[in-house]
């Protein structure tokens, strides 16, 4: 399964003195999960935060990665199930046409 991951500055302000330190570790992070595969692209938004499409098999799985992010305790996350665009379609194409009889 794909997820729409959004990671949105939180209360948590991270020390002036670690900040350099730990977005060198979070961009190690990063640029390891996408060579693996299971972040499959990642952007960061104007504002501030970012987003992320990651690949597992359950949103536990999302999670359990989610926790080893080292920048984790800074953000509000969510996490949102993304279906396969030709798949929806056709569903949502079924669904009209039983409706229309």
């Amino acid at each position: 399964m794909k997820f729409l991951v959004t990671g949105l500055p939180g209360t948590t302000s991270m020390l002036v003195e670690q900040g350099a330190e730990l977005l060198q570790v979070a961009l190690a992070w990063l640029k390891e999960e996408l060579s693996e595969g299971t972040l499959e692209c990642t952007y960061i938004l104007f504002g501030g935060g970012g987003i992320g499409i990651v690949s597992a098999a359950s949103h536990e799985q999302v999670l359990s990665l989610l926790l080893t992010y080292p920048l984790y305790p800074y953000f509000t996350w969510e996490v949102e199930p993304l279906l396969e665009f030709e798949a929806a379609y056709k569903s949502y194409i079924s669904y009209y046409q039983d409706l229309s009889g």
